[in-house]
């Protein structure tokens, strides 16, 4: 494959970051009705299937296959991070690993979850026991928000290879600091499971706004924008090896 292909290839790839976030929060966010997500620890499950999965049942199943889909553009994304750090180091090292390791399972979090809560909403509305909706609308929140670590991991690849690498140009220094910060505000999210109000319930202004704020505006969206400026250099500005994709 020429090296003009694999560029506009992987140009493709970096633009599946800005994808995920418009298609992600179309059908998670505003069909899946969680801007801000029900407290889920402060509703009985009686009250989560009425004001939440019998409400909404029909936009909540559609909107969450659709994540199944729409997850798929964050695993592209990652992949083609992980191989433009591969290919200014020459290797794939240990930050490249952990962003692609981060990513791929953050990927798998971002899809599987979906499934669950659309699982919950197709039995929500039957004669299913509303204490097992609960418990499986719980448990998926606690595997999307409480493996953190995940992303916290990817997040610190990124931020070590922006900071340490001091011959990389791809991206500046102070993106790899908001990478870092941004791994460190998952912590919170650690305290979904014991609280019923305030700032640290799945919908509080730390665990959901903050959160994902930070998440969005600190590390995806930057490195989004700095993947895609390199991928679209012109090629006697940059290092053949920045383009390749694959």
């Amino acid at each position: 494959m020429d090296e003009d292909t694999k560029r506009k290839l992987g140009l493709a790839a970096a633009w599946c970051g800005p994808l995920f976030v418009v298609t992600y929060t179309i059908f998670w966010g505003i069909m899946g009705h969680n801007i801000p997500p029900p407290n889920m620890m402060g509703l009985s499950p009686e009250q989560l299937i009425s004001e939440y999965y019998g409400k909404y049942q029909q936009d909540i199943l559609i909107g969450m296959i659709a994540c199944c889909a729409a997850g798929g553009f964050y695993l592209m994304f990652s992949l083609q991070l992980a191989s433009m750090m591969r290919d200014e180091d020459g290797q794939l090292g240990l930050t490249a690993m952990m962003e692609l390791g981060g990513g791929v399972l953050t990927s798998w979090s971002v899809i599987f979850c979906p499934a669950l809560w659309a699982t919950a909403a197709i039995f929500a509305v039957s004669n299913a026991d509303p204490i097992t909706i609960k418990m499986l609308h719980v448990a998926t929140w606690i595997i999307y928000d409480c493996t953190f670590i995940i992303t916290t991991i990817q997040c610190a690849g990124v931020a070590l290879f922006t900071i340490l690498n001091k011959k990389q140009t791809m991206f500046p220094t102070w993106v790899g600091w908001c990478a870092m910060a941004t791994g460190t505000v998952f912590v919170g999210v650690v305290f979904i499971p014991f609280v019923t109000e305030g700032p640290f319930v799945v919908s509080g202004l730390w665990n959901f706004y903050i959160v994902f704020g930070v998440w969005l505006l600190a590390f995806f969206l930057p490195y989004s924008y700095f993947a895609i400026k390199a991928l679209s250099g012109r090629r006697d500005e940059m290092p053949a090896q920045r383009y390749s994709q694959a």
